[in-house]
């Protein structure tokens, strides 16, 4: 009889206890027969064991006396026995005192087949599914020093000023540890009876990467870390930091576990949501089948377990998801020390006269269960708190914070509560934060005022025809007018027709009325779409249509844009751009009509980089993580692919930047061997490119160039040389198998080289000339043997 049932949840957990009639499975218990076995003293023999029709390929030595079967304790114990007692017994046990196990000795074949219950096995459990991923290796051959500077530049002008910005990013990597980098602003204006013009430095950092233990240092410039229920703030200072972009492949959520056990091979698959997530082996016994989360909210978990006898057993068990919980015995941490940035994007090196000091911290205590906790304090200011999230089984996650700060002899309190629950087509959201008048933090200091309260609320449903969404946000402060808005909205794809949604929004304060909007588009093919919508906001009406053409995500390509509006806001607009290798530029105009007089606007941005790398300097486009530059070796016109799509081939100097790769992953690199030249060979044609972060890497494949001789060798006497005769070519004694008709080939031999082959009547030797060129492929036609 097969039972399943439920043992213990990770997530949900599942104890199917396929005790699959071992003893129906197995003839009955039978000793070896009385005339092959001594009853008085006992016979001692050495049989190859199978447990639960597992071969084990051993051999273990058995006593059989009385018609019963001995083995030694360590013997049991060796096989993945046990059973109660087990670890205090010693000397030779009788299989029949062991609880419902059977045997089957086979006197022919010298076999012993035990058929043992699940209680009896002890073997550690068969593990199926997922498994953490090795951290990708950094070849540290790689690494290469360059200078990137990465821009982006944008002018306007209409008929009464001309505005000009560019943004610019420097950074210095490979030269010492970690990645150095700083990012500008200038700006520039005339117009209106006056000019100005102003250069502000945004941020200045150096970082450096542990990957083996997700530890990030920051010095400069920075964020510090923040909870759901603490405010991002920009500093000056140092930070580390634990980084889970480290390790991109590992899973931080708690994963969906399942155990059960089996009492004889069989073959399990898990699938959630009615989709195959992972299937392998299992032994007798325990296992445990593990899942990546692959969606967040509740879903469905299905062990299919199959036998070795065909039979199928199917258990189906509710699960749940989240990604504000972490895995158990996972942290993730931030401390930081520095002094608060002040007017960013207005002065260059504004910050604030004291320090601060901050940390904030998460741990996985359980698989449902995730504690935080913050602190801050600046200029007689202590700011602390902790919180929790919670999953309540299959009813979502609950979350709760409190913190509590000091400051000029006032204390404060603030008080956060939450709610989620995703799944089946239905979620929902809701959030709120609540302070006193007393409570600041570090940016209060400086002037960043904190709402006294602040509440949301989110709900999504899927009715089946469209998504229908509700969505309710309100702020209060002291001193400031409260804000309340209520929105409503409906959406619904229909395939090759189109996608169209409509909303509306209303400010429950009186201050801004109700605004409408309704919207369509609908894709043509070729990256070509259009859309038209309609927007009611105050008191007026604006229509609009248009159409684009996108550029290619990573190929060279035109792009293009036009749109049209009528009503309030009435103008058009239109635009064309273009991306290639060097970086994307893009042109375009604007009007805008008002009730006066229209207004046309001209503008211009372009957006690339510039990369000086291996004596080299490269136009490029934007890097917005990590790149590669392909080397191969001089070599050019070679086809590289990223991911098996092509992306190039290298130049003159056999040199190809290929852009964007992911950093701290796997990114597959390859060339194509049959655009190489016939004269050279190369080691690899693939690689698995792993780049730092914001970084460059030399990506080489190792070509050598060949010289390779080709010719026929014939006895001076006439005799013949036979196909498969094993020549030796001097120096370095290099076995040479020649040919038929006597024809030889030959790689890279030295000048003046000598081979030696065998004849019926002894040897002959041929010698190659004395000048050989260092690469190509030669014909030295016929070459006697002497």
């Amino acid at each position: 009889m097969t039972t399943l049932k439920c043992r213990r949840c990770h997530w949900t957990v599942l104890a199917v206890s396929l005790s699959l009639f071992a003893a129906a499975l197995s003839p009955a218990r039978s000793a070896a027969p009385a005339a092959d076995i001594d009853a008085s003293r006992g016979q001692g023999l050495y049989l190859e064991v199978a447990v639960n029709h597992v071969e084990l390929r051993r051999i273990e030595h058995f006593v059989v006396r009385d018609g019963h079967i001995y083995a030694d304790v360590n013997t049991l114990l060796g096989l993945g026995l046990t059973w109660p007692g087990a670890q205090t017994a010693s000397g030779l046990i009788d299989l029949n005192d062991l609880p419902n196990l059977q045997t089957r000795y086979d006197v022919a074949n010298q076999r012993l087949e035990i058929f043992a219950p699940i209680e009896l096995l002890s073997g550690p459990p068969s593990e199926v599914g997922y498994r953490t991923p090795p951290v990708p290796y950094l070849d540290p051959a790689t690494r290469a020093p360059g200078l990137l500077l990465n821009y982006d530049f944008y002018t306007q002008t209409d008929s009464n000023s001309t505005s000009a910005s560019g943004w610019t990013e420097l950074r210095m990597f490979g030269v010492g540890p970690g990645v150095w980098r700083t990012s500008n602003l200038t700006q520039l204006s005339r117009g209106y009876g006056s000019d100005s013009e102003r250069n502000i430095r945004l941020d200045t950092s150096w970082q450096l990467d542990f990957p083996g233990s997700m530890v990030t240092v920051t010095l400069g410039d920075a964020f510090n870390g923040a909870l759901s229920w603490t405010r991002t703030m920009r500093f000056g200072g140092l930070r580390i930091s634990r980084n889970f972009d480290l390790q991109p492949y590992r899973v931080t959520v708690p994963l969906a576990s399942f155990v059960g056990e089996t009492a004889v091979p069989s073959l399990v698959d898990l699938y959630i949501n009615g989709v195959r997530q992972a299937q392998g082996p299992v032994a007798p016994g325990q296992f445990q089948v593990v899942g990546a989360p692959v969606i967040t909210g509740a879903g469905t978990a299905q062990i299919v377990v199959t036998d070795i006898t065909g039979q199928r057993r199917v258990v189906s068990i509710p699960f749940y998801n989240s990604a504000n919980l972490l895995q158990k015995g996972l942290s993730d941490w931030s401390f930081e020390v520095g002094a608060l940035r002040l007017d960013y994007g207005i002065r260059s090196f504004s910050y604030a006269d004291n320090a601060m000091f901050s940390g904030s911290g998460r741990y996985g205590v359980t698989d449902y269960l995730t504690l935080e906790a913050h602190g801050e304090t600046s200029h007689g200011l202590t700011m602390g708190g902790v919180g929790a999230a919670v999953r309540l089984g299959q009813a979502g996650v609950v979350s709760a914070s409190f913190a509590a700060s000091n400051y000029g002899h006032q204390r404060g309190q603030q008080y956060g509560a939450g709610y989620q629950w995703q799944g089946y087509g239905f979620s929902i959201n809701l959030a709120t934060l609540r302070r006193n008048d007393a409570f600041v933090d570090i940016g209060t200091l400086e002037g960043s005022t904190l709402p006294l309260s602040s509440s949301q609320a989110f709900v999504g449903w899927n009715v089946g025809r469209g998504q229908l969404g509700a969505s309710f946000v309100r702020q209060s402060y002291q001193d400031l007018p409260s804000a309340s808005y209520a929105g409503l909205s409906w959406s619904q794809s229909f395939g090759r027709f189109g996608y169209f949604s409509v909303g509306a929004n209303r400010d429950l304060e009186g201050h801004g009325g109700t605004s409408a909007f309704a919207y369509w588009s609908l894709p043509l093919g070729n990256r070509v779409q259009t859309w038209a919508s309609a927007v009611h906001q105050g008191r007026g009406n604006t229509a609009t249509v248009g159409a684009a053409r996108d550029v290619p995500g990573d190929a060279d390509g035109w792009g293009w844009r036009v749109q049209g509006s009528a009503g309030e806001d009435a103008g058009g607009q239109a635009e064309i751009s273009q991306l290639t290798r060097f970086g994307e530029w893009r042109v375009g105009g604007q009007y805008v009509a008002n009730h006066s007089a229209g207004n046309s606007t001209a503008y211009a941005d372009v957006t690339g980089g510039l990369l000086l790398m291996q004596g080299h300097l490269f136009p490029m486009r934007r890097v917005y993580d990590a790149f590669a530059l392909v080397s191969t070796d001089g070599i050019a016109g070679v086809p590289v692919k990223l991911e098996n799509r092509l992306v190039g081939s290298t130049d003159d100097h056999g040199l190809l930047l290929v852009t964007p790769l992911n950093a701290w992953q796997n990114n597959d690199l390859s060339i194509d061997p049959r655009a190489l030249p016939a004269d050279v060979s190369v080691e690899r044609v693939r690689m698995q490119a792993v780049p730092s972060t914001g970084s460059g890497m030399l990506a080489r494949f190792e070509i050598q160039t060949m010289l390779m001789l080709d010719f026929s060798v014939h006895s001076v006497t006439g005799e013949a040389i036979q196909a498969g005769t094993q020549a030796v070519l001097d120096p370095g004694n290099v076995p040479v198998t020649i040919g038929y008709d006597g024809r030889v080939f030959l790689e890279n031999p030295p000048a003046y080289a000598r081979l030696s082959v065998p004849l019926s009547t002894g040897q002959c030797v041929v010698t190659l000339p004395a000048q050989l060129p260092q690469h190509g492929r030669i014909d030295l036609g016929d070459q006697p043997c002497r």
